[in-house]
């Protein structure tokens, strides 16, 4: 069960973060009030600041409805008690997520999501999601549930494809060329380091645009091989940068860096 969940919620995360679902509108009206009832225990951070998803809480929400066949997030959710950590805390930002949806300023999802090789040349703010992707889990994808849940409207530019050939040397090229570029164009970088990996290319890109005076949010996982480096580097280049140690805080922080009209650049 616990590969079950984590398969059926990177799937429709997946689907979420691309534009390519949308919960059906009592699908949404149940996850809101599941989400807004732990928000109540947990705080304004909800479901992913530790919010109970109690067996009785997804019952409820899975209770009979003519169109309760067709909801996606049904098997996830039935999935849900036996699953990884991992899976679960997924879920709970998918959730937090969907509690925000439809907020009136923000613009559709399709408009503020850019994925590797697709290009942004767009007028509106943006954040480059920085940091590990070969050896590293999918910590860009719970990125940007979490800035939707907090209701910023930037672009998220993403560098982790879907699929990537690796071992093509004209990929290869093609990757570091996109990365090169559109680092430039982001107006906040948001680096995460995770704990699997030493991830020499994020170092290089983080001291290259901590050098360039680049608005910088810094993460790295407390067990993360490199953090004292990271740490102490940035402490004598960039003082102004603090390096967080969780994901979230990391979002929250390259969130507030972006510019005071966020929907277009001045």
């Amino acid at each position: 069960m616990t590969d079950e969940l984590q398969s059926l919620a990177d799937a429709l995360t997946a689907d979420y973060v691309n534009g390519r679902w949308e919960p059906e509108a009592t699908e949404e009206h149940r996850a809101r009030i599941l989400a807004t009832q732990a928000s109540t225990d947990a705080g304004l951070d909800g479901l992913a600041a530790g919010g109970v998803l109690s067996t009785g809480s997804i019952e409820q929400m899975l209770r009979p409805h003519p169109e309760l066949g067709s909801w996606r997030l049904a098997p996830v959710l039935r999935a849900y008690p036996d699953g990884s950590p991992d899976g679960q805390a997924l879920v709970r930002e998918l959730l937090d997520t969907i509690a925000v949806a439809g907020f009136p300023l923000l613009p559709p999802r399709t408009l503020r999501y850019v994925e590797a090789p697709a290009r942004y040349d767009g007028d509106a703010v943006s954040i480059f999601l920085g940091g590990g992707i070969t050896g590293c889990p999918n910590w860009q994808r719970r990125a940007v549930l979490q800035l939707d849940a907090i209701g910023s409207p930037a672009v998220v530019i993403n560098p982790r494809r879907a699929v990537f050939p690796v071992g093509e040397a004209a990929a290869t090229r093609e990757q570091t060329t996109w990365e090169y570029e559109h680092l430039r164009i982001a107006d906040v970088i948001l680096f995460w380091f995770c704990a699997e990996a030493v991830q020499p290319i994020a170092l290089y890109e983080l001291g290259a645009h901590a050098a360039r005076g680049t608005r910088l949010a810094v993460g790295a996982h407390p067990h993360y091989p490199r953090l004292l480096d990271v740490v102490e580097q940035l402490r004598l280049a960039r003082p102004d940068v603090t390096v967080h140690e969780s994901l979230q805080a990391t979002v929250r922080a390259a969130a507030a860096l972006l510019p005071a009209n966020p929907t277009t650049r001045a």
